[in-house]
């Protein structure tokens, strides 16, 4: 009984119950529960519903925070319009699954899931597809099997009467089967899961050309059913196989590497763990261009499985030592189930906690992945207790490291990879010099054959360190495994070569930095070789099938042909753009498509080129996309194709760039006033009404200026337009206000000369005028 028969509601419940979540934390359940019975509350609110029922779960009485949803949500619901009845209907039934969900009470939710099935038969005039997507719909999944299988009827209902998934229909009801499978092979019932994943399969098969039904559709639900209807794998194949014969070559290897790994689980659904290892020649290629997404979550369980300790311990370290704070943390699980067995004397599983310590980022996430203990563990070693008195205290890097350290040693005292880690680490520590970290590190390095990027690394910055960077850049480019490898060496040495060069002469610097882009050059091409390798054979190293990866590639290989060391390879890098676009588009390819065809002065290349980027940027988004930087050029480009008229569709398209940026007209800067004063010029012979819109709208921000080579410009704009007078002055104005220090400026008085020479000898033609381009 309430000591106070005032009933709590509106503001006055929401602030005692802002005062009671902030209190429950400090004082615990039993005061929570006192402060609830203390006086009559009533939710009038859905938000307040919603808290109250949770704080009466959080005190420990479920029958009071059943009957605020059955009881005060029954009111609301009454005090609703109808029209708004439905979906408040919808909510109270989604807090009562959780609340079942929470209690394990099976009826209660069956309930629940019975209510809110029948509510899908009324009519819902609201945006279903939000509730379809809740969580609890998954958690009840791992629940009773009556339950699951409601649940997923349920939400399955819910998609049906959503309009907007019409063409998703074929891939709903395959949706639907596939969980059933799932939630009946989990619960033993095997027979039932094969129909039911027969039945998602004949969903996707049978679905009309009005559905929605692609390649990743077919690997989905394959990546589903695989060990339930393992038989099955030309089923999940076939359409896939059908769909991807159009793609690029790149693009086409990746869909195989994904297949590979159906076939793989396949295999060893059929028992037959040695033909899924063959497999995973393919399967592990990896499909990101960090490396990851490489199947380790199936191959390194199976290689253990098999009997392949040493390789598995490899394929762990090298998971570790490339993928850091992104490995998958079930790696760490397997090297510390491998440290727990007395009888594996592999060095690869100490060296595996070396690596996780190289800082407090990867050896968080390592340790994430490690079985939980609790007090009541017996000791498991030195370097175990370390790790796990590392979970709450990551500052114990170092002891976690000393402890792997000497484990891995006393498993492989002279093992390269323990040289290879030390030398930086102690290097790093100030515990030896750059020449003996150098030393250590050649050593390592031949004595492990190590050609990975970031041993690559350490030996070019130590050598840096040593000898200098000029001599640094100088040696042989290591040989490299595989095309990432020289990817990511190319991409890393910018950032050392900048601090270096902070300490050079100019002429050296200048010296650096051209040996740089040779290193880089060489480095990409020696990558795309690899990597074409890989595409055209379907094998080869683990990091070269990324289709993404080599379109990064051939983008910055491009960019070196383009603008480093006066190579002037535009033929090569535009080949170079196309491969990219036809491996894995990304705009900074269509960008340098513009930029190579304005270097070859090729007018309709840059016009088509600049149309690509400006519709590629608006689909696909660009932040970088800047089209200030080109209208100039497209512009001229159209000017020197008789193709006036279609400079209004970009001058429009530019306008309406700058009202979405944000810009004044008073707020432009230089390069895009003069870009718009060139557009206002090359108007001016063909459509002199546009021109001088143009020029009203920015001859006060000309004047003000008062900057020499814009007020050259205006001068071109007027005399396009034939105002001779008015064109004269402003390039007089340009020559008196030009720095006769500045060579650009003198250079550019000498073309206003002969303007000035010209209009006071001609009339205005009646084509088009002479001009000259000046900068």
């Amino acid at each position: 009984m309430t000591q106070n028969s005032t009933v709590l509601s509106g503001i006055q419940l929401d602030q005692f119950m802002d005062r009671l979540e902030v209190e429950h934390q400090e004082n615990g359940a039993d005061y929570l529960l006192g402060q609830l019975r203390a006086q009559p509350l009533k939710a009038a609110s859905l938000e307040s519903i919603d808290r109250l029922h949770v704080l009466w779960v959080n005190a420990g009485d479920a029958d009071a925070a059943k009957a605020v949803l059955a009881d005060d949500g029954q009111a609301l619901i009454e005090a609703t319009p109808a029209e708004a009845r439905n979906e408040l209907k919808v909510n109270l039934l989604i807090y009562q699954l959780r609340l079942g969900n929470y209690l394990k009470d099976e009826p209660s939710l069956l309930q629940a899931l019975d209510t809110l099935q029948q509510l899908t038969n009324e009519p819902l005039p609201f945006d279903i597809e939000q509730y379809r997507r809740y969580r609890i719909f998954d958690d009840l999944q791992h629940t009773t099997p009556d339950v699951a299988l409601k649940a997923i009827e349920v939400r399955h209902s819910l998609a049906l009467i959503n309009p907007d998934r019409h063409a998703l229909r074929a891939w709903d009801d395959a949706d639907q089967q596939r969980r059933r499978a799932r939630v009946l092979a989990n619960h033993d019932r095997d027979e039932e899961a094969r129909e039911a994943a027969l039945a998602a399969i004949a969903a996707l098969r049978t679905a009309g050309e009005d559905q929605d039904v692609n390649g990743n559709d077919w690997l989905w639900l394959g990546d589903a059913l695989i060990d339930i209807v393992p038989f099955r794998l030309a089923t999940f194949e076939q359409p896939v196989v059908r769909l991807i014969a159009e793609l690029s070559l790149p693009q086409r290897r990746e869909w195989e590497v994904r297949l590979a790994r159906l076939a793989a689980r396949s295999r060893q659904a059929q028992d037959d763990l040695a033909g899924a290892l063959n497999i995973c020649e393919v399967a592990t290629l990896s499909l990101e261009s960090s490396g990851g997404d490489n199947f380790v979550d199936f191959h390194l369980p199976w290689l253990l499985e098999s009997g392949q300790i040493d390789e598995a311990g490899q394929r762990a370290f090298m998971e570790i030592y490339e993928m850091r704070g992104e490995l998958w943390p079930g790696t760490a699980y397997w090297v510390h189930e491998r440290l727990l067995d007395a009888e594996d004397a592999s060095a690869w599983w100490p060296l595996c906690v070396m690596r996780a310590c190289d800082d407090q980022a990867v050896l968080e996430r390592f340790i994430s992945g490690l079985p939980w203990r609790d007090e009541s563990t017996p000791p498991q070693g030195p370097l175990l207790d370390a790790l796990q008195a590392a979970r709450d205290d990551l500052g114990q890097i170092d002891n976690v490291f000393a402890q792997a350290l000497a484990e891995a040693r006393r498993r492989a005292p002279n093992h390269p990879w323990i040289t290879r880690l030390m030398a930086v680490r102690e290097r790093q520590a100030g515990r030896i010099d750059a020449s003996t970290e150098l030393a250590m590190l050649r050593e390592a390095v031949s004595a492990g054959d190590m050609q990975d990027n970031r041993s690559a690394f350490s030996l070019f910055s130590a050598h840096a360190n040593v000898f200098g960077i000029l001599d640094a850049l100088r040696q042989p480019l290591p040989p490299m495994a595989s095309g990432m490898y020289y990817y990511q060496f190319a991409t890393s040495i910018d950032d050392l070569v900048e601090a270096h060069v902070e300490n050079l002469s100019s002429e050296e610097a200048q010296q650096a930095w051209a040996l740089l882009y040779d290193v880089q050059k060489a480095a990409y091409e020696h990558g795309q070789a690899r990597m074409e390798q890989c595409f055209a054979s379907g094998h080869g190293h683990r990091f070269d099938a990324c289709a993404h990866l080599y379109s990064m590639l051939c983008n910055n290989l491009a960019i070196n042909y383009r603008c480093y060391n006066d190579q002037g390879l535009y033929g090569q890098a535009l080949e170079l753009h196309t491969r990219g676009i036809a491996a894995s588009s990304f705009a900074e390819h269509y960008q340098g498509i513009l930029h190579n065809r304005i270097r070859l002065e090729d007018n309709p290349g840059i016009v088509d080129a600049a149309e690509q980027l400006w519709h590629y940027a608006a689909d696909y988004g660009y932040s970088r996309h800047d089209p200030e930087e080109y209208l100039q050029e497209v512009t001229r480009a159209l000017y020197h194709l008789d193709r006036e008229r279609e400079i209004p569709i970009w001058l429009e398209r530019i306008l309406k760039w700058q009202e979405e940026c944000g810009l004044s007209d008073k707020e432009l800067e230089y390069s895009p006033l003069f870009a718009r004063m060139k557009v206002a010029m090359y108007l001016s012979y063909s459509l002199p009404e546009a021109a001088t819109s143009l020029w009203l709208r920015y001859a006060p921000h000309i004047d003000e200026r008062d900057e020499p080579s814009l007020l050259g410009c205006a001068g071109d704009v007027l005399k396009g337009l034939g105002r001779k007078e008015e064109a004269l002055k402003y390039y007089q104005r340009a020559i008196l206000r030009s720095d006769p220090n500045n060579e650009v400026d003198q250079n550019n008085n000498e073309v206003f000369r002969q303007a000035i020479a010209a209009l006071q000898a001609w009339d205005k033609p009646t084509g088009k005028a002479w001009w000259q381009i000046w900068k």
